[in-house]
């Protein structure tokens, strides 16, 4: 029933109206023409095959563009940074002869490029960035190295952050070998969940390794059996004394990574854990949840992911590196 006087102004709507532009759409694969493939071999291919190459192409084409733009945003952010950093609103980045070496040892291994999707591609080579980031820009820096970048691994290195090749290698040192002929098997520590030991502190004559693997839990036990297999010693991050999890405790490589470095500047788990953990999954609960003991704040029991959006402004990455996911197989 209509209840408004016939001489009432109709109220403002609050709906955003869009400007009264057309919409464009991008080519259907109906009408699409490759340029990589002959037209007859491109009709063979079953629908999705067809969309997967034409997003390709169509990537291929505009890439140029969407990287000047994201070139465009950056500078924004890192003059943004500048100006709180004046303003002291943020700490200023250390310079590489401003950091200290540890001495420690922290080594990712590259061996699951045949485990991985490509977009989990994507993401580990995006983590291993990020790693570098942080190895760059705290007070203290340790000894990371990387083993051999296997074939989809090397090709995104190569297309997507070529400029690694100009990286120091003491902050990062990549390898063309495997493990086992980085370090001798009397320094190894693989860290995984799975380990039954736990680590309390990190020691400079050993050799900590984190499974360069993004798998959303799909493969049970495999850094663990690894480990086994190569004759190694393995222990899993003293998560559990300080965050009471519902469920398994998941954290990205690059987070590990951070709370190993965090620990080695501070000498503090709980310190490392909750500076490296986003603030946001504390609260979320709604009962039943996880909590973090000894007087921190509770956290809910969803997976723990990294925000790729988090200290934009802070991280000194690649252009063209990828949004971080989950690594489904924490430490």
């Amino acid at each position: 029933m209509d209840v408004t006087n016939p001489g009432d102004e109709p109220a403002p709507s609050t709906k955003r109206h869009r400007p009264n532009t057309p919409i464009t759409k991008g080519p259907s694969v109906d009408d699409f023409t490759p340029t990589t493939m002959t037209l007859d071999a491109f009709n063979q291919l079953s629908r999705n095959q067809k969309k997967k190459i034409l997003r390709q192409e169509l990537w291929d084409q505009r890439s140029g563009e969407f990287r000047e733009k994201q070139r465009a945003k950056r500078s924004v952010l890192r003059k943004r940074h500048k100006q709180r950093v004046r303003l002291g609103e943020v700490p200023a980045k250390r310079k590489l002869g401003e950091q200290e070496r540890s001495g420690h040892k922290i080594i990712i291994d590259m061996d699951f490029d045949d485990k991985m999707h490509d977009t989990e591609i994507k993401s580990i080579c995006s983590q291993l960035v990020r790693c570098y980031s942080t190895n760059r820009h705290g007070p203290l820096f340790v000894d990371l190295h990387i083993t051999k970048l296997h074939e989809r691994c090397r090709a995104r290195f190569d297309k997507a952050i070529a400029d690694h090749t100009e990286w120091p290698e003491s902050r990062i040192k990549f390898h063309d070998t495997e493990l086992l002929d980085v370090f001798g098997t009397d320094k190894l520590v693989y860290l995984t969940a799975d380990s039954p030991n736990e680590i309390t502190e990190l020691d400079t004559q050993k050799v900590y390794v984190v499974g360069g693997l993004v798998d959303k839990n799909r493969y049970k036990r495999l850094t663990l059996d690894k480990a086994e297999q190569m004759g190694v010693a393995h222990a899993r991050l003293p998560i559990g004394q300080y965050v009471q999890m519902a469920s398994r405790k998941v954290i990205t490589v690059n987070q590990i990574f951070e709370i190993l470095v965090k620990f080695v500047e501070a000498g503090d788990w709980k310190q490392a854990f909750l500076e490296v953990i986003p603030q946001r999954k504390f609260n979320e609960g709604k009962g039943g949840g996880a909590k973090v003991v000894k007087g921190a704040v509770a956290e809910d029991a969803e997976d723990v992911d990294q925000d790729a959006d988090e200290n934009t402004d802070e991280a000194e990455v690649s252009d063209d590196a990828e949004d971080v996911s989950d690594h489904e197989s924490s430490v």
